[in-house]
């Protein structure tokens, strides 16, 4: 079973029922689905979408996570630790905070990281899914 970190719009678009980035990306979260991968949701990304949600930038609320969480042993909850921030703060080449951490969370558990941002696509401290 394959493990992979999603990033806070590819979520978004797929919980929307957007085809997320690519073919290969799409196939991946099907599977999931099927029971045949893993994604890790970040905590910063449940934060992002509580934050957009009440914002009204986003329908999908945190609520609609915790129920994919909660329904699904495929898709999992990893929470901010010290040892996440320690592994964001070593990439020098995501600016952005937010961003920063969720590459953090796919760094330190050395897993792909589902995305289309590209700054993160760009990032040589992080492996993304293409």
């Amino acid at each position: 079973m394959n493990k992979y970190v999603i990033d806070t719009q590819a979520l978004i678009k797929f919980l929307n029922g957007v085809k997320v980035i690519n073919e290969n990306i799409d196939l991946i979260l099907r599977k999931t689905d099927e029971g045949e991968n893993i994604i890790i949701i970040p905590s910063v990304v449940m934060f992002e979408i509580g934050y957009l949600h009440e914002k009204k930038k986003i329908p999908i609320s945190i609520v609609d996570v915790e129920k994919i969480i909660n329904n699904s042993i495929n898709y999992v909850e990893e929470k901010l630790s010290i040892n996440i921030i320690k592994s964001a703060f070593e990439i020098t080449d995501i600016p952005e905070l937010h961003d920063k951490l969720i590459a953090g969370t796919a760094r330190y558990l050395n897993l792909p990281l589902i995305t289309n941002d590209p700054v993160i696509l760009k990032s040589s401290f992080v492996e993304c899914v293409k």
